[in-house]
């Protein structure tokens, strides 16, 4: 439970590691002290492709249990949201062997808020507020349409979740000056139906869009990983809406341990694929009439790899 009304935090955001990973960027994260560390997915690389509950408490706990993760989870609360590879196996959909055993191994043993999709079932998007900001943290895996023979358009989210999204953006839109929309995977790519980001969802992807644009809604910020790099847009790339109106900054970022990759893009402060990097949004609202937004991307060292800031308008409460 966090604090509401104007007050300045950092939330620190990564993804992708191997199973047991114990590697120092877990203590570089912990020693930028964020009120919350968000895992955006492959917590490990398990790559589970069978329906039984006892591998994913096996693989959580063995990643619970690993010193340098230890102690990062221990030091501060955590969000988590999965992937691919801690989900089921690599680039996997509803249509996963390990779904049932991965969506009851969550609610078991990951802390999470309160699930629209029910406690005994369903995907696993929810939401929370720290301070004003509002945040959104979206399920890309378990209920994604699998690939199609005909060209027909897919879903990521599953109806019942997009109907959430929407509602929960236009509400949050409303109430608090900022939106941080938690996407597993990039949202900046050309289409591809063989992809794996949101370039394989083209048309939901332009249908969010457009609600965005339809609704006037300017205040969402991206955090996402799945790419093995630290990437920033600053809303030069990110509209997708029929007739503009849609950009939003965005950070990626990942990977805490795994080689390093690229994916998507293009970004405009650019992308930078590695090992052990992460995140870090910065949030300074002294109760004015706007917030300051630091995006930063880091790595094991502590380092700066890339840095955006920017203002988003906010209302005196």
């Amino acid at each position: 439970t966090f604090a509401d009304g104007p007050f300045s935090f950092s939330v620190a955001v990564s993804a992708g590691a191997r199973v047991g990973s114990n590697g120092l960027v877990f203590e570089a994260i912990r020693d930028v002290n964020p009120i919350l560390y968000i895992n955006t997915g492959d917590f490990f690389y398990a790559d589970i492709d069978e329906n039984k509950i006892d591998r994913f408490r096996d693989q959580l706990r063995r990643a619970l249990t690993r010193p340098a993760q230890a102690a990062l989870y221990e030091a501060g609360p955590i969000a988590y949201i999965w992937d691919d590879h801690d989900y089921g196996p690599d680039n996997s959909d509803r249509t996963s062997p390990a779904r049932d055993a991965a969506r009851a191994a969550y609610r078991e043993i990951v802390p999470h808020y309160e699930l629209p999709a029910g406690q005994n079932d369903g995907a696993i998007y929810q939401a929370f507020t720290i301070g004003r900001v509002r945040f959104l943290l979206t399920d890309m895996r378990s209920e994604r349409e699998p690939p199609t023979t005909d060209g027909t358009a897919r879903s990521m989210l599953g109806a019942r979740q997009k109907a959430w999204l929407k509602e929960e953006l236009l509400s949050a839109s409303k109430t608090y000056p900022v939106i941080v929309w938690v996407s597993s995977v990039p949202w900046i790519a050309e289409p591809n139906p063989e992809g794996d980001s949101w370039n394989a969802f083209p048309e939901e992807r332009q249908e969010l869009a457009d609600f965005i644009a339809d609704n006037e809604i300017d205040s969402i910020v991206m955090i996402g990983g799945d790419a093995h790099m630290v990437a920033i847009d600053d809303g030069s790339n990110s509209d997708y809406a029929t007739g503009g109106g849609a950009a939003f900054p965005l950070l990626q970022a990942a990977a805490l341990d795994r080689r390093g990759s690229a994916k998507g893009g293009p970004y405009s402060e650019g992308a930078y694929p590695g090992s052990g990097q992460f995140g870090l949004l910065t949030v300074d609202d002294d109760g004015g009439e706007s917030i300051a937004i630091t995006l930063q991307g880091l790595n094991w060292t502590g380092a700066e790899i890339v840095s955006y800031g920017f203002e988003l308008p906010a209302p005196s409460p």
